[in-house]
């Protein structure tokens, strides 16, 4: 390939003649500042386009290469572009391209949002599993991230089978199976090198997926939410643990009084602690599993206080939807053993910036456990302060999920091996850096 120099105002010609659509282009300051992280300079971003295909994506691509341009993609706290380049928006890629009732499975492209897919499942009598701490509203980016979910108990936060991605020189990389013109099974594994797991947590940094697979769930036979009150985080974790390790709820969530406040039903009286369960199976069963549980309180000499039928319905109501984070939070990854500790580490550096709600969920039946902290109504450095506690909580042996700029090379400069082989990596996938460059690691 030749490059054939950087003259903005050709590539921008080019890229305005590709979009056809006006509203599929734009140079507008004010847009393009949108899509920036606060603080930081927008003069590198010289515009945003929305492509509706994999051929305009490869379009997109092949000007950018050109013209020694970047390409970035959205991110949730905002792109920091460190070179010239143009913003990719997916907002115009939002076809449910099918659902698979009998294999279940949801094929969608990256456009396509919670709210958006939710009454087209209902519809079919399927759901997703659905993300307890979302900082996107785009379903595949939540699935590419990996975040957690909602019933991470019963159903873990790994909800991607296979995807179709376009790599930085217009290639399609098909994962697993769907490398097979004749695949039809979207759950298979990688035959030879597994590089399909590179693309997950990286922010569309080695290539950028155009349509996915997502696994579906039947709705159970019956349903029931059961929330109980107690006066201490150590409480409630103790009854979600014992809950978790004998499979008792698909969703088990602890919740602090002002996180089920916020996200739940506010209501007068409401207990320090709450942990709610949402049970299901046959009606039989349903009725054993809550029956089980008020056992388990009593083995373990806990006197859970009922939430009662209207916080309970709200509950029931609240988990039917996707649940968001706010700009100033964090969340964490440790065992069960060691979330007083590492709570106490968060509530020391964080009390004094904010109203802090948390929310602590077992993860595949209590083998490990994700702690979230939402900073509420916080002082105009609350998110400078949890910036600065990110690295030494990573020090303490909390396991961040998704880590990006200043953390993730906090992280990866302890393991070299492991950076170096995502340069090679990325040096191999994108061998130009067009893709989000210096986005999420220094790669």
């Amino acid at each position: 390939m030749v490059t054939c120099g950087t003259d903005q105002r050709l590539a921008l010609a080019r890229l305005r003649e590709t979009m056809i659509d006006p509203a599929r282009f734009s140079t507008d300051h004010e847009l393009i500042s949108s899509y920036v992280e606060t603080g930081h300079p927008d003069d590198d971003l010289l515009a945003v386009v929305f492509p509706r295909s994999q051929t305009d994506i490869r379009q997109i691509l092949e000007v950018a290469r050109i013209n020694g341009l970047a390409v970035y993609t959205r991110a949730p706290w905002g792109v920091k572009p460190d070179r010239k380049g143009i913003l990719m928006d997916f907002d115009f890629m939002s076809d449910v391209m099918s659902i698979d009732e009998k294999n279940l499975f949801l094929e969608l492209e990256p456009g396509v949002t919670w709210e958006q897919v939710l009454p087209e499942l209902s519809a079919h009598r399927v759901r997703l599993a659905l993300p307890a701490a979302a900082r996107s509203r785009y379903v595949l980016e939540c699935a590419m991230q990996r975040e957690i979910t909602l019933p991470a108990c019963r159903f873990a936060n790994n909800q991607l089978s296979t995807f179709h991605a376009v790599l930085a020189d217009g290639t399609e990389y098909r994962s697993g199976s769907e490398a097979l013109t004749s695949s039809v099974a979207h759950w298979r594994e990688d035959g030879g090198p597994n590089i399909s797991r590179v693309f997950k947590g990286s922010h569309n940094t080695f290539g950028i997926p155009t349509r996915a697979f997502i696994y579906l769930y039947p709705l159970p036979e019956a349903r029931k939410v059961v929330a109980v009150g107690l006066s201490s985080r150590k409480q409630c974790c103790k009854l979600a643990a014992r809950a978790a390790r004998v499979e008792l709820g698909t969703e088990v969530l602890v919740l602090s009084r002002d996180k089920a406040k916020d996200d739940v039903w506010s209501a007068k009286g409401m207990p320090a602690w709450t942990v709610i369960f949402g049970l299901e199976g046959t009606p039989k069963l349903v009725k054993y599993q809550a029956r089980r549980l008020k056992e388990l309180a009593e083995e373990l000499k806990l006197t859970p206080k009922p939430m009662g039928k209207e916080f309970e319905a709200a509950a029931a109501s609240a988990l039917e939807k996707p649940w968001y984070a706010p700009e100033v939070s964090l969340g964490f990854y440790t065992n069960w053993s060691r979330v007083d500790e590492l709570s106490a580490k968060v509530e020391a550096a964080l009390k004094p910036k904010g109203k802090l709600a948390q929310m602590v969920i077992p993860v595949k039946r209590g083998a490990s456990v994700y702690v979230q902290y939402d900073v509420r109504d916080g002082t105009p450095d609350a998110a400078a302060s949890v910036k600065k506690l990110l690295p030494a909580l990573a020090d303490a042996g909390a396991f961040f999920p998704d880590p990006t700029g200043s953390l993730a090379m906090h992280i990866f400069n302890k393991q070299p091996v492991y950076l170096r082989t995502l340069r090679q990596i990325k040096q191999l996938l994108d061998p130009e850096d067009i893709l989000n460059s210096g986005q999420v690691v220094e790669v």
